[in-house]
């Protein structure tokens, strides 16, 4: 029977209660080398008063489980597994990979559990080892942050235990949301009159979002940006995506009463802020029908490894958008690429032109090479470069829009003639 002390404050066990009580579940000998250990890790009495530093209680922390680490080696002479270390050591997210590394593992990895409180783990990384069981740290936790136990149980046996915290999965948003051409109808547009322009948005994101979207007027002429902004709607009102999906944003606006023209572009911000992506502008002439880019080709650049042209942010009408960087007075190119988007027909045949819109503001394009292309079947892209440059005399920061069109002109059974195109900011740099 166990016999205990009790003084104030103190309570004891004698030594040869807690020997006699492993009689049978560990030999002579390791009973002998668990009392030597005891002995060693027995502290200094602290009396009444004294203060508790952090010092000591941490060099307790860390002999309790120096012990519990050497009880555990005297059990896996017997087979029982043994955990080392931790990697990372002592905070983990949820979806995060986590290293568990110990001896007498199961060499077969399916054989081994590794338990984090009350949730157990059975499937590992194919890179496990006997020593290192690797895996993802599960969503199955409540009321996180929380410190928690690791064990790994192997053979019915378990092993000594290691503290790790586990916190919430990172939901920083990242990647992007792809926005492709605006689309409307093609009657004139009138003042006073309804327009509706759909655009198709893609998640391309690391996480589902409920994006926030809103109108971006630019370059005003007859009636505020407010008056534009006064009566757009959006449906949906706000985007619910998942990550790859694909949905329709429609906007309807009322045109404003001594509107000539504007530049509507749809904004797409992230719920948490961290992403943010602007379409080209649909371009809006009242009088006119609207001009919008055929989707049957995709337009996109990429600029020239060690050029003088860069990808960077270019804020035009009081909008931050993803642009180009061209240095002043230097010779360089970027890459435009021609995507056929069609799931079938003939080949098509490009001819490919850029314009302005708006002033040049120093800025030329010299000629396109190739100036155009033919038999661009089904699916496959046609590059062309653009030669650009900004002058001498230009104003660094001053800005622009460049038009990068591709005409489709050949006339088929199954094939008629289109225009797509793409309106990408510019902005000179020193």
């Amino acid at each position: 029977m166990v016999q205990t002390t009790t003084d104030p404050g103190t309570i004891s066990v004698p030594m040869s209660s807690i020997l006699d009580a492993l009689q049978g579940v560990l030999t002579e000998d390791e009973r002998t080398a668990l009392f030597e250990q005891l002995i060693g890790l027995r502290p200094a009495g602290v009396a009444p008063g004294d203060l508790i530093t952090a010092e000591l209680f941490n060099k307790m922390l860390s002999d309790i489980n120096d012990l519990s680490v050497r009880v555990a080696s005297l059990e896996g002479t017997a087979g029982g597994p043994i955990l080392d270390s931790l990697d990372p050591p002592t905070t983990v997210a949820v979806n995060g990979v986590l290293i568990v590394t110990g001896r007498n593992f199961n060499p077969d990895r399916r054989f081994n559990t590794v338990r984090i409180g009350d949730v157990e783990i059975n499937q590992f990384r194919a890179d496990s080892s006997p020593t290192h069981l690797i895996f993802p740290v599960p969503d199955l936790f409540t009321g996180l942050p929380d410190s928690l136990p690791v064990r790994v149980i192997t053979g019915g046996r378990t092993s000594n235990a290691m503290p790790i915290t586990v916190v919430p999965q990172d939901k920083t948003q990242g990647g992007d949301f792809f926005i492709g051409a605006g689309q409307t109808g093609a009657a004139p547009v009138t003042v006073g009159g309804t327009l509706t322009i759909t655009w198709q948005v893609q998640a391309v994101t690391l996480f589902e979002d409920n994006a926030t979207l809103s109108l971006v007027v630019g370059s005003p002429v007859g009636a505020t940006a407010a008056a534009w902004l006064a009566t757009a709607v959006f449906q949906p009102t706000s985007l619910q995506i998942l990550p790859g999906a694909t949905k329709p944003v429609q906007l309807t606006v009322k045109v404003p009463a001594g509107a000539t023209s504007a530049q509507l572009s749809l904004k797409v911000v992230s719920q948490d802020g961290h992403v943010t992506h602007i379409s080209d502008p649909v371009a809006i002439n009242v009088g006119q029908p609207v001009v919008v880019s055929d989707p049957r080709t995709a337009i996109s650049v990429t600029t020239v490894f060690g050029g003088f042209i860069t990808e960077g942010t270019v804020t035009i009408d009081g909008a931050d958008g993803q642009g180009l960087l061209v240095q002043k007075n230097k010779n360089s190119k970027f890459k435009a690429h021609a995507l056929d988007t069609r799931a079938s027909g003939d080949p098509a045949n490009y001819v490919y032109t850029v314009e302005f819109v708006g002033p040049a503001n120093g800025l030329t394009v010299d000629a396109l090479l190739p100036p155009s292309a033919n038999g661009i079947p089904v699916g496959q892209d046609g590059p062309f470069d653009v030669p650009l440059k900004a002058s001498a005399g230009s104003v660094t920061g001053a800005t622009t829009r460049i038009k990068v069109i591709c005409n489709q002109t050949k006339t088929g059974a199954n094939l008629t003639p289109y225009t797509s195109f793409r309106i990408i900011p510019v902005k000179i740099v020193d």
